[in-house]
């Protein structure tokens, strides 16, 4: 017999959980400079942006973040889920692409 079950109750019923609620550090990003926040235990991400900014998931706690072949995301406040299917560990890495730096607060949850 066929398996219909292709959805987890939440996804079925399109609803988010989260047991967790951790603010990080409010950090200003210049041009050069990359943070990378470890986020295997969370499911979305909350990021308020003052300025553009480029991110990007992986398992590799050090990668460089460049402005071609990443995610752009504009001032404001923004929500994302966290793709667990790079690996078993997810960093979240982010820099500036603006002219002016980039105060970045960030949400895990």
């Amino acid at each position: 017999m066929a398996n219909l079950h292709k959805l987890t109750v939440q996804e079925a019923v399109n609803t988010d959980t989260a047991a967790a609620w951790d603010v990080e550090t409010v950090v200003t990003t210049t041009d050069a400079t990359v943070t990378h926040i470890d986020v295997s235990s969370y499911h979305n991400i909350i990021v308020d942006t003052t300025s553009t900014i480029c991110v990007l998931f992986d398992g590799t706690s050090n990668t460089t973040v460049t402005d071609g072949d990443n995610l752009e995301l504009p001032a404001g406040v923004h929500s994302i889920k966290v793709p667990h299917g790079v690996g078993s560990t997810v960093y979240f890495h982010w820099r500036r692409n603006a002219s002016a730096d980039a105060t970045v607060r960030v949400v895990l949850c």
